[in-house]
């Protein structure tokens, strides 16, 4: 529904939104300080990042994408010291007229909690594929 702004408030003030380029060997572990990565903001950029792509100038996406985001495979990898961190599978569909392309792969994050819920530290994509190629441009939150 495109509630980016939502989804920002969701993050840390220490937080980081990874999105890790296709075809990285050990994209699990790659570092941003030695590997170039498709994104790596920290809370600022990621604040810029959705107030820039929210904006009709925007022309990528305007009009805006469908999306349609599925998690499958969710596991808790560890709970300790406030911190819970978990992988999960993930599908996203994306539709703009005629055309709808798929990006999936994993993710890892790293969440505190929060109340009766939780916040996101550290959120890491990888794409199970080797190029962008047949998906195009990467414009939507993965």
């Amino acid at each position: 529904r495109w509630e980016l702004q939502q989804w920002f408030g969701l993050f840390e003030p220490d937080g980081l939104y990874e999105i890790v380029t296709p075809g990285i060997p050990n994209a699990d572990t790659a570092s941003a300080a030695d590997t170039l990565l498709l994104v790596s903001d920290d809370l600022e950029r990621l604040d810029q990042r959705v107030r820039r792509i929210l904006k009709k100038t925007a022309h990528v996406e305007f009009p805006r994408s469908q999306t349609s985001h599925m998690l499958s495979n969710i596991r808790v990898l560890a709970d300790e010291d406030g911190e819970v961190r978990v992988a999960t599978r993930f599908l996203v569909f994306r539709t703009k007229p005629d055309r709808t392309v798929q990006f999936f792969g994993h993710q890892h994050y790293r969440l505190t909690r929060h109340g009766d819920g939780f916040r996101i530290r550290a959120k890491r994509s990888m794409l199970d594929f080797d190029s962008l190629g047949q998906q195009g441009k990467l414009t939507i939150m993965l």
